[in-house]
Formats: C-alpha cells, structure tokens, sequence
C-alpha cells in the first residue's frame, strides 16, 4: 500500500481476488462503472476544524489531501485461504462479501430541475411492514462474555433503510367440489382426496408494492434485483454469511443489438435442450416468484387497487384498470379533425 502520486499517476486500475477468479474463468465480464468519493471530507467541521471558507475546500481536497493507490484486497487471508476445500463456495462468499462492504455508495445522479436529494417512494398494495430499520451495518461482530453479548460494527452506519416483512401461508379443507376463499397455489396443493371426502388447499399471501425513484432520471431499467439467503452459519469473526441466489435466465435472442441463433440463446440461457433447469435452493424460483410490471397479472394489480381505492388510498396511481375507470360525458356526434378540410377516404 503507498500513497497516489498525482503528479505522475493519472489513472489506476486494478482487479480484486474475486474478479482475478473470474478472469481466469473467462467470466469477468464487466457491463458498467460507477465513481466513489470515499476519503473524501467536503464539510472540514467534521475534522473539527471551524476556520475554513467553502473556497479553500476546494484546494484541500484536490491539492493537498493525499490519497492511497488502489485496494485490492479487503479480507485477511485466514478468512479466505482456497486450500482446495469448498473453494467454490469461499469464492462465491468472497465476491458477496466485496459487493455488499468495500464502497457501498456509489455518486448517483439527480434531475436538473430538483433541488432535492434522491430518494425511494414505497407503497404497499397487498402485505404489510413488520419492521424497518433506517440503518444498515456492513459488517456486524458479536462477542460472548458470560453474562451479556457485545456487538461491534466493523464498517461504517450505511444510511439504507432494511423492511422486514412476513409472507404467511394460509391452509383450508374444503370438502370436494367447493374452493376456499383464499386463492390457492396449485404447486402448493396436492390435490389429495382423503377418507372423509375433503382437500386441502394452500395459498401464500402476495407482497405487491410499487417502488419509485424520486429526483432522479426515469430511465427504462432503474433497478437491480438481488436476493441473498442468510446462513446459519457466521463468519470466521462473527459476522453473518449471505449467499446470493441466482434467477433463471431467459432466453434472449437479441444481444448487444444484434440477432443471435436460437440454439444459441439458448445455451446462454443455461438451456441447452430448451428446457428449464432443475430448480435447486441455489436458484430464487426455488423459494417463491418474483414478478415485475408487466409480469405481473393485471387482474392482480386492478384487485389490489380497488381495495386500497375504496379505502381513499394512492388515489394518483395511474393503471389502466377498466373497473375503476370514471364515467366521462362524451359527445358520440362531435369530431376530433383538425380542421373542416378533410380528405376523402
């Protein structure tokens, strides 16, 4: 580790252990960049230093604050020694471990015309918050004395906002030829018919909630989806281990604009006789499925909305549901041309 020599070194570039791993796979595949501002201290105040004007900041922080060249490596080597035992699985946790703790904060981007920061709006059409935390730890260590439990924060408080929610299955017998109530999930439910002439049919509740980002571009993809399962193991100090699941990928015919082969698409999708893969606790689909916009039934979406509607509720949600249209007086004899001229068909 040496300090940054501004004068002689304009750009330094390196790979982490996990991304060399990659590499060497011919894996490492890299889509986007992002920029930090870590070491970086804008406000002098929080050094305790009350004397600086805002024009100084600006030569402190770009002449006379040194830096350090880039960081390739965030874990001691008894944490991830790949001694040919579990390696695989050491790799995957190491690469979790890099994106989850070493510069979670990314700079982002704001709309010209906002003055106000970035920020997540969150509603609700079917579930409920059992919890929420405004903070999120990036590497949390507990320690055992005897009499009490001692918790240490390794990383910095992150500013990120943690919803607990909790999905509760419902379970009916009806006797045959009736339907519960609730709508069911028929992977759920067996379909058995016992002695008594009854079913038993299983249903999960839906957590359908709409999320935008305010003060910011509205481009066509704003967000990412990334689900981790949380070990009942923990670290080598502590900490808790997540392990990130995968989606199955669909097949696309076009990449990088440009038409590729069906068999291809295939292949790439991870389907090499068209069919999916067998599902195991490595993949998402798995535990439950994950909708998005148009995926989603609209039936789902018009059902939710009538209920929250009746209750006065997100009122300004805009879904083209034919229910909840508003009768509109509309004269069927009027016309909408332009002008009187119109050409003949």
């Amino acid at each position: 580790m040496k300090f940054f020599d501004s004068k002689e070194e304009v750009l330094d570039v390196q790979i982490t252990k996990y991304g060399r791993h990659m590499l060497s796979q011919g894996r490492w595949k890299p889509t986007y960049y992002a920029f930090f501002d870590e070491g970086v201290m804008y406000d002098a105040n929080y050094a305790g230093i009350t004397t600086e004007n805002k024009n100084s900041a600006e030569s402190r922080i770009q002449e006379d604050t040194p830096y350090l060249t880039t960081q390739t490596n965030f874990t001691g080597r008894e944490e991830y020694l790949f001694d040919g035992v579990g390696d695989i699985q050491d790799r995957m946790r190491l690469g979790v471990y890099e994106k989850l703790n070493v510069m979670p904060q990314s700079l982002g981007t704001t709309t010209l015309e906002s003055t106000k920061t970035p920020a997540y709006k969150i509603r609700f059409l079917e579930g409920r918050i059992q919890n929420l935390e405004n903070s999120l730890t990036g590497n949390v260590r507990t320690a055992n004395t005897g009499s009490s439990t001692i918790t240490n924060y390794s990383q910095q408080l992150l500013n990120i906002p943690q919803i607990d929610l909790d999905v509760e299955f419902k379970i009916s017998t009806e006797e045959v030829g009736s339907t519960p109530k609730f709508e069911f999930d028929p992977a759920l439910t067996q379909g058995r018919t016992y002695p008594d002439n009854y079913q038993v049919f299983v249903g999960p509740d839906q957590l359908l909630f709409i999320i935008e980002e305010e003060n910011a571009s509205f481009d066509h993809e704003n967000f990412e989806i990334e689900i981790f399962e949380i070990k009942d193991e923990t670290g080598n100090l502590g900490e808790p281990v997540l392990e990130q699941l995968s989606f199955i990928k669909p097949v696309q015919t076009v990449v990088d604009n440009k038409l590729i082969d069906e068999r291809r698409a295939q292949i790439m999708a991870g389907r090499p006789n068209g069919q999916l893969p067998e599902l195991d606790p490595t993949y998402v689909e798995y535990f439950f499925d994950v909708n998005v916009d148009s995926e989603i039934d609209q039936n789902i979406i018009c059902r939710s909305l009538k209920k929250v509607k009746s209750k006065d509720l997100f009122n300004d949600i805009e879904v083209n549901c034919p229910d909840l249209r508003t009768v509109i007086n509309t004269n069927i004899y009027g016309t909408d041309a332009l002008s009187d001229n119109c050409p003949d068909y």
